[in-house]
């Protein structure tokens, strides 16, 4: 048994439902050109040298933030998150409002420069959101206010150069990086995705609706997802083995073209949750994912 970091999936089009997956090993095939038009994809030996490199795998998400030496909390509706590519530009979402920028790194230093225009959407349905709407739309005035001042206090942060460094690898696994500015504004970054994603599976451990979480799935450790980088997905849905594609933005997912590649029959609950499971992929909701520091074991 292993501790390992929880993936957390919410469809867009429905908050009150995730789905949590925990990662139960290694060793899934992940060759392929990857299928992402955000995160990086440049060989180890191009990686700029921010903390040893670590910036330029996957996606990082803000996990704290502290504006003139105060914490502050993120919005609800934020999903803010920066990534650094091969060709120079960082990009990323200041909390619901996306961005792309000239960036360059060094050891201990990441300078963010010129606006630059945002790169083509992935071509699938739903579109990813746009500010203001899906899980940047906030309950209330008040809420509006919040992330309004988030997103712009995010934005002055995020400008010149900002001393970059690491944290040693707290009780969970996870490595958290700092991008700080010369007024002391911090941003703490956790990896919501880096290239062991692709070579990770992820066992689908349960689904929580309107704050109650369900029961596990009788299905167990046949309930699965390998996600490769040429944008396929394959694993079990408790029964039988599915295909997908998946469409990476930042930290949304779009599932697409869900369909079962076996014709097996197993008990009823397991058939039941497989049915489910499969009916929810199918909809082609615009999930929003996260690392959370996670206490699932895994097999």
């Amino acid at each position: 048994m292993k501790v390992s970091r929880r993936l957390t999936l919410v469809p867009a089009a429905a908050l009150a439902a995730l789905l949590s997956l925990s990662a139960c090993s290694g060793g899934v095939d992940g060759d392929g050109a990857p299928g992402d038009l955000t995160a990086p994809a440049f060989p180890a030996e191009q990686r700029p040298a921010g903390a040893g490199g670590l910036l330029a795998e996957g996606v990082w998400q803000f996990r704290e933030v502290r504006f003139d030496g105060q914490q502050v909390y993120l919005p609800s509706e934020a999903r803010a998150w920066i990534a650094l590519h091969g060709d120079g530009t960082a990009s990323g979402d200041y909390g619901c409002t996306p961005f792309r920028l000239k960036a360059e790194v060094s050891a201990t230093r990441l300078t963010l420069g010129q606006k630059l225009a945002l790169r083509p959407t992935p071509t699938v349905t739903p579109a990813p959101p746009s500010a203001g709407s899906g899980p940047c739309a906030p309950h209330s005035g008040s809420d509006r206010l919040n992330l309004t001042h988030f997103e712009t206090e995010v934005q002055r942060v995020l400008r010149g150069s900002l001393s970059l460094s690491s944290e040693r690898p707290n009780a969970q696994g996870e490595v958290q990086l700092h991008l700080k500015n010369q007024q002391g504004d911090d941003i703490t970054l956790v990896q919501a995705r880096s290239d062991a994603f692709f070579t990770t599976r992820w066992q689908l451990d349960v689904v929580t609706a309107y704050d109650s979480q369900g029961p596990k799935f009788a299905a167990g450790d046949q309930l699965y997802f390998d996600f490769h980088k040429n944008g396929e997905v394959s694993g079990k849905l408790g029964c039988n083995d599915f295909t997908a594609r998946a469409t990476f933005s930042g930290l949304h997912v779009f599932f697409h073209d869900v369909a079962l590649t076996s014709d097996r029959g197993c008990a009823e609950k397991i058939m039941e949750e497989e049915g489910s499971v499969l009916a929810t992929l199918r909809k082609s909701l615009n999930y929003t994912y996260w690392a959370e520091p996670g206490n699932s074991l895994c097999p």
